[in-house]
């Protein structure tokens, strides 16, 4: 098996509910949408050329030694592999964390053991917030980047409602700017008014520095 992998790293979990966690961070190269403040613009491209066999990648995650691993991007789910691959490392022993954009599904994982797998699932505005509706099942939360496109309407489409109402909703302000914090808590309140719950979680691993 090769994956198109354009680094392994270990760092911290920088995002959502699994915030602060060690992990090991595996991104795959190549994406299938394009959003204009993406912060890892060179992982857009599909690059052919990068092929990494997958006993080296096994390698490094083992000589790394966390459990918890992160597979982002890019878009995971633009691979094939995917799904073959977070079978095998939860077969490692591993705990496979995936961040997608919601718009590609992979049936794999509707046999793989839930326990052992976590889907952050995070709508693009790019595709007008378009997902597949497999993640409405299988998303473990749903992480919307709150910037001047994102509205109440788009955060209580039917398709991401079964999520809200699972208080599976977090608000991640662009950029930790403060007009996207303000317009955040202005989308809470607009929530509880009509009964819902969601968590106001910021970008950590930029606030200290770290990648």
């Amino acid at each position: 098996m090769l994956l198109s992998v354009c680094e392994i790293y270990p760092t911290i979990q920088g995002e959502g509910f699994l915030i602060g966690s060690p992990i090991t961070l595996v991104r795959f190269q190549g994406c299938n949408i394009y959003c204009s403040w993406c912060d890892t613009k060179y992982a857009i491209p599909f690059r052919e050329n990068l092929q990494i066999p997958l006993e080296e990648v096994l390698k490094k995650l083992s000589s790394i030694g966390r459990e918890h691993i992160l597979i982002t991007g890019g878009e995971p789910f633009a691979h094939p592999v995917l799904g073959d691959f977070a079978e095998i490392l939860i077969k490692e022993g591993y705990f496979v964390q995936i961040e997608t954009n919601g718009t590609l599904w992979q049936s794999k994982f509707e046999s793989l053991p839930r326990e052992r797998f976590y889907i952050s699932l995070s709508p693009k505005y790019s595709v007008d917030y378009k997902i597949d509706p497999k993640f409405s099942r299988f998303a473990d939360e749903l992480k919307m980047v709150v910037d001047k496109n994102l509205t109440l309407e788009v955060l209580l489409r039917k398709e991401f409602l079964p999520l809200v109402e699972q208080k599976k909703l977090i608000l991640q302000p662009e950029g930790n700017r403060e007009e996207n914090v303000q317009r955040a808590l202005e989308l809470i309140d607009e929530l509880l008014k009509r009964g819902y719950y969601a968590r106001i979680i910021p970008q950590m691993h930029k606030l200290i520095n770290l990648p």
